[in-house]
């Protein structure tokens, strides 16, 4: 559905055995996520095989996959770091770290573009909806700039201000600290739509469960070994512009890794990603599984299950695409 599903994944990364984690084996994973003895042997022949995982929500579109790359899980862990998947993406247009409890600073390089004027006239136009994600506070916010006759560059100036409080409202409340997005006849709760997602990461949970309670209830006190980082990106999702924060988590345990990536706000065409995925050493190369679980509210109201069906199947072929692509590039 929409590349930038995926382009600032969740990583669930194993490196090797640990006792403190209990974690599986490669083969024991694929029968975890759900996979049938041939689909198994698929995987390890090194074909791509997608599965549906049930839907926590009638907002969600899930989508599971498991794929080899050749190239061990160390080097393939840091290439993801670098941003391998979104590098290979020609939709992603530029980003930027957020650092300490973020600033104006860290936006000072988010500009709307070559289609500054069209991209300012929609956010001067927000109303409660569908077309824009907005609080009723920001919603406000821009329509006294329209009064004003606010011109491209204070519309720029608006969003970095929404993007910071958006970060800050996160950095000190986490999920519970998400305002809600104004649809007029409802509000879509993104903080509860992204802790139904981790709950539904059963494996997590069981193999990683310092990491699953430091996921689900940030951001209270990090457990020994635990790093994060912010970032924003600016993207192209069904060739409209938006804007989009990513909180990354990841903590070592001997040579095992658990990384996270949560899209926690995005400014237009979906709500939110909780996405996660598995790396495991096999035969010199590594076995990813990797699971997204999506939220928008395209495929809510009438014949809902069939725009989930079709949405998932949408999403799952863009995904894959672009695995390959960044397969390509990892085993270069």
């Amino acid at each position: 559905m929409l590349r930038i599903l995926i382009s600032m994944m969740t990583l669930l990364v194993w490196t090797g055995a640990s006792p403190a984690l209990a974690l599986p084996d490669a083969e024991e994973l694929l029968e975890m996520m759900g996979l049938s003895s041939a689909e198994k042997q698929q995987v390890l022949g090194g074909e791509f095989v997608t599965l549906s995982p049930k839907s926590t929500s009638e907002r969600e579109l899930a989508t599971a996959m498991a794929f080899i790359v050749k190239t061990p899980p160390a080097a393939l862990l840091e290439d993801l770091k670098k941003n391998l998947v979104s590098g290979v993406d020609p939709d992603s247009i530029a980003s930027g770290k957020i650092t300490g409890d973020g600033s104006l600073a860290d936006f000072a390089a988010m500009s709307l573009g070559s289609d500054a004027k069209k991209q300012a006239k929609i956010f001067l136009s927000a109303k409660p909806g569908e077309d824009l994600n907005l609080s009723q506070t920001e919603i406000a916010a821009f329509q006294a700039l329209a009064k004003q006759g606010a011109d491209e560059k204070a519309v720029e100036d608006q969003i970095r201000k929404l993007l910071l409080a958006r970060f800050q409202a996160y950095h000190s409340g986490g999920l519970d600290g998400i305002e809600p997005y104004d649809r007029g006849d409802k509000q879509t709760p993104v903080g509860g739509d992204l802790r139904r997602a981790v709950e539904a990461a059963k494996i997590v949970q069981k193999n990683a469960p310092s990491f699953y309670d430091a996921l689900l209830n940030y951001p209270k006190p990090h457990p020994a070994g635990l790093e994060e980082d912010f970032g924003w990106t600016h993207y192209i999702a069904h060739g409209t512009p938006v804007f989009l924060l990513t909180h990354r988590l990841w903590m070592p345990d001997g040579d095992a890794w658990v990384v996270s990536q949560r899209q926690f706000y995005v400014t237009g065409s979906y709500n939110c990603v909780q996405a996660i995925a598995g790396l495991l050493p096999v035969n010199g190369g590594t076995l990813v599984v990797y699971v997204n679980r999506t939220s928008t509210d395209q495929v809510t109201g009438f014949g809902s299950s069939t725009k989930r069906t079709l949405g998932t199947k949408v999403m799952s072929s863009q995904i894959r695409d672009l695995f390959e692509k960044a397969k390509a590039a990892a085993e270069k």
